[in-house]
């Protein structure tokens, strides 16, 4: 009988112990929520980095739950709109975003959304459009096709998809002098502006490099982006404090199920 308790206890505990690496436990939090994705596809054979992989069969599921929870999805020029009117962000509000700019997006994630009828935002490295993702070292994340200009007007033009700037060429931008990082920053803007007839509004810092060092911070801010994102893990409260930080996102991994996604919703991390 004794060790009978004795075992019971001890699977409570391990149960318990388990548990708790998650943020079931934590009370909710509120603040902006925007997802960060990467890639939606099965990743390459010899791929070092494969939670910024995706399934498509995870993201489809991914999305049917925020839409099935009574979710909205936003564009940046939704946010743009909430912003600048004052207004309250509305409860179940979120941002989908990607990073880069994969094929993978035009030829797995957008027909989901299509189909489904949800809103995504792309952060756009622009001298890669129609290459590859030349910033990974290819022996440790395989390089795979980007989408091209004309697989991006595409999206735009079905209302589904709106772009942000990730820089001209997706370097460190605390590696680089000032002046080319201005550069990396302000370009991109301008190119991609051109390239697609729309404001970009918003930036995102590759490998969130640069978002909390003031001078960077402030050439994002001069050249005339409304937000700018971080790669740091958590929400932002609203009203957004613009002048003294920038906006946090959730980062959704490949391991990730629909728990996980409701943790990262409400808590602002699905796990320690």
């Amino acid at each position: 009988m004794i060790l009978a308790i004795s075992i019971s206890a001890a699977v409570l505990f391990l149960v318990f112990a388990l548990s708790a690496r998650w943020t079931w436990w934590r009370a909710p939090k509120p603040g902006l929520k925007a997802l960060c994705y990467h890639k939606v596809g099965i990743p390459p054979r010899g791929s070092k980095l494969k939670e910024l992989w995706v399934s498509p069969e995870k993201f489809r599921a991914q999305v049917k739950y925020l839409l099935d929870n009574g979710y909205s999805t936003l564009l940046f020029s939704d946010l743009k709109k909430i912003y600048e009117s004052g207004a309250q962000l509305p409860e179940k509000a979120v941002l989908i975003t990607f990073d880069d700019g994969y094929e993978n997006n035009y030829t797995q994630a957008w027909p989901i959304l299509k189909e489904l009828g949800a809103k995504a935002n792309v952060f756009v490295v622009f001298n890669t459009m129609g290459k590859v993702n030349l910033w990974h070292n290819p022996a440790s994340e395989p390089w795979v096709n980007m989408a091209t200009r004309e697989q991006l007007k595409e999206m735009q033009d079905s209302g589904v998809i709106e772009y942000g700037s990730h820089t001209m060429n997706h370097p460190h931008l605390s590696a680089l002098k000032l002046e080319d990082a201005a550069w990396e920053i302000a370009e991109s803007k301008r190119q991609l502006e051109a390239a697609f007839g729309r404001e970009m509004c918003a930036f995102a810092y590759p490998y969130g490099d640069g978002a909390y060092a003031p001078a960077i911070r402030g050439k994002v801010l001069e050249a005339g982006y409304t937000f700018d994102f971080s790669f740091r893990q958590g929400k932002t409260a609203w009203p957004w404090d613009r002048k003294n930080s920038t906006l946090d996102r959730l980062f959704i991994r490949g391991g990730d199920n629909n728990w996980d996604l409701a943790l990262q919703l409400s808590r602002g991390a699905s796990r320690l």
